[in-house]
């Protein structure tokens, strides 16, 4: 999980550190535990169930099937729960992973194809792709990552294709949102009281939208000005201390765009 997570840019803190949010894996079941742990967490939780892929093969297949038991999980645990297919992910995060012998093997199952069935079937099975490059497939990306990667190639792929391919179907960048979404709130609120305009609006507008709020991001006069009304009105309501800071400073930030696209304010009389 941490390769996936370095791959991807996230940066992993040291544990002397505070970290913006705390990952938490599980292999498949939520234990009581596990419950605890991520009740008693002092950040913001994402949940990940690591082996997406061994979900089951029936219907849309395991990537869907962990979907629907991460929705499952997440309403009982109260905080959002992720698929990933691990291995597909660290390799297509890691471009040296599908190098070019890894490539040439997956384009011989292509017109040769080997027994998918499962991973013993897969290394002993008679085959012409010698044992030891079917062994470093199902080290590198395992039977789900095989399949898809032999798809792809079928379907046309180059490397790059490829690489894309493995990405999409590991789910990881569901994932990668999530932790962003999670991280949005703490990165609000670690700015300075001097951050500037724009930033401090920037910043509460992912707040918000990760919150499930549309805000319009018209570009004219008007449409600046009937967001500023919007969010001064939306601050003013039964919202959080969070939200009711972000809603001052989305209008705030609003304002200054209109006064910048003409707007004149009028004296009240």
């Amino acid at each position: 999980m941490t390769r996936v997570l370095r791959g991807a840019g996230v940066v992993i803190a040291d544990p002397s550190e505070v970290a913006d949010v705390a990952v938490y894996v599980l292999a498949e079941t939520l234990k009581p535990e596990d419950r605890r742990a991520i009740a008693g967490s002092s950040r913001p939780v994402v949940a990940v169930i690591n082996k997406a892929d061994l979900a089951g093969f029936g219907g849309r297949g395991p990537i869907a099937a962990a979907t629907a038991h991460c929705g499952r999980l997440g309403a009982l645990a109260g905080v959002p729960f992720y698929p990933l297919a691990g291995l597909a992910a660290a390799a297509a995060l890691d471009h040296t992973v599908v190098d070019d012998e890894l490539v040439g093997a997956l384009r011989a199952l292509t017109t040769d194809p080997a027994d998918l069935g499962s991973t013993d079937r897969f290394a002993t099975t008679a085959h012409r792709l010698p044992l030891a490059i079917r062994e470093r497939l199902l080290v590198e990306l395992d039977l789900f990552g095989i399949a898809h990667g032999v798809l792809a190639l079928r379907a046309g792929a180059d490397r790059e294709g490829l690489i894309a391919a493995l990405r999409h179907a590991s789910a990881v960048d569901g994932l990668l949102a999530g932790i962003d979404r999670a991280a949005a709130p703490v990165r609000y609120r670690r700015l300075a009281p001097d951050a500037s305009v724009d930033t401090r609006m920037a910043a509460a507008i992912e707040v918000v939208r990760d919150a499930g709020m549309a805000v319009d991001d018209g570009v004219t006069e008007t449409a600046h000005l009937q967001r500023a009304i919007t969010w001064q009105r939306y601050s003013r309501g039964p919202v959080s201390r969070l939200h009711r800071s972000c809603g001052v400073d989305i209008a705030r930030g609003s304002l200054r765009l209109w006064e910048r696209a003409g707007g004149i304010a009028e004296p009240l009389l």
